[in-house]
């Protein structure tokens, strides 16, 4: 049987008066899974592409902030299902498009990486939060594959500690860093805001 996904709503009523900056706009996350040979599954904690710059993911980010638990815990219970239904073995990542203006997804990928492979999306922030920025994604780094990874018991731990590691990280343009840097300092993006949220906001 094919996994049937369900669409979820998660919005709500602005108050009174209030406007509403996140209105719109899509988020894109992944859901990691572990699929055992003894016919296991386990989906990990929500990974957001949350920085891009023309089609690249800059930074990516776990857990996605601004997500309700219940909207990833929908998240986690469809990607175990499409896992099983694939008959997954190894190590894979679901890929969802959520639409924050209407508070509903879709899955549009579902990919198998094997039994040994996995990037830092696999097992990082089983505890705290992690935070992910992709070198090799700048169009000046020469750096194939280069990624900085940061934790923090919490999110502006994770955030500081990535800041800190690119103002020193050598070899990295200028305006990749500065572009980097000033996208993590944002009040916009401490404050939660990603994707196409955030580049309305930053513009």
């Amino acid at each position: 049987m094919s996994a049937d996904i369900s669409f979820v709503s998660t919005r709500r009523r602005m108050a009174p008066g209030r406007v509403d900056l996140t209105a719109g706009g899509e988020r894109r996350l992944d859901i990691p899974v572990h699929a055992g040979i003894d016919g296991s599954v386990e989906a990990g904690r929500a990974w957001e592409r949350c920085v891009w710059r023309a089609a690249r993911v800059l930074i990516a980010e776990c857990p996605a902030p601004r997500l309700s638990a219940r909207l990833e815990a929908t998240l986690r219970g469809v990607a175990v299902r499409i896992a099983r239904d694939r008959g997954w073995r190894g190590i894979g990542t679901v890929v969802f498009s959520l639409d924050v203006g209407t508070g509903m997804f879709r899955m549009i990928e579902a990919r198998l990486c094997g039994l040994q492979q996995g990037g830092p999306a696999a097992d990082a922030a089983s505890g705290g939060h992690a935070l992910e920025v992709r070198i090799s994604a700048c169009a000046d780094s020469g750096r194939r594959g280069a990624h900085l990874l940061t934790y923090g018991a919490t999110r502006g731990e994770a955030l500081r500690r990535a800041y800190q590691a690119l103002a020193k990280l050598p070899g990295l343009a200028q305006a990749d860093r500065a572009f980097l840097m000033d996208r993590i300092a944002s009040p916009a993006f401490c404050s939660g805001l990603t994707g196409s949220q955030l580049d309305r906001i930053a513009s």
